[in-house]
């Protein structure tokens, strides 16, 4: 019974990293003024800091876009699975979903 409880929360877990696919995320290629450049920090989101070579630059979510790779979106849903792996695996195994953890923001969009 404890395997089927851990392959539930594991493919709850992998349903939910697909979410971040999409999203903005450490480590994203975005094209910001024609130029590619990693998602650095996003602490004060909607605005991040890009990172490249020649250094940083803070802009806000409506200045650039995500890099449409299949690099780029594997390395999104990594970021999330291990997320959720990390942080919240041994907890819903334990306790299930909480009502207050409904209201995190963990659930992506």
């Amino acid at each position: 019974m404890q395997k089927l409880k851990a392959l539930y929360w594991r493919l709850f877990i992998i349903r939910l990293s697909f979410r971040w696919i999409f999203n903005y995320n450490l480590g994203d290629e975005v094209v910001f003024k024609n130029q590619v450049w990693m998602l650095a920090q996003g602490v004060k989101s909607p605005v991040w800091t890009l990172s490249r070579s020649e250094g940083r630059v803070e802009a806000h979510e409506d200045q650039f876009r995500k890099v449409h790779t299949p690099r780029n979106y594997w390395r999104s849903f990594t970021s999330g699975y291990r997320f959720y792996m990390t942080s919240w695996y041994s907890t819903w195994m334990h306790q299930g979903i909480k009502p207050w953890m409904r209201g995190c923001r963990i659930w992506g969009k």
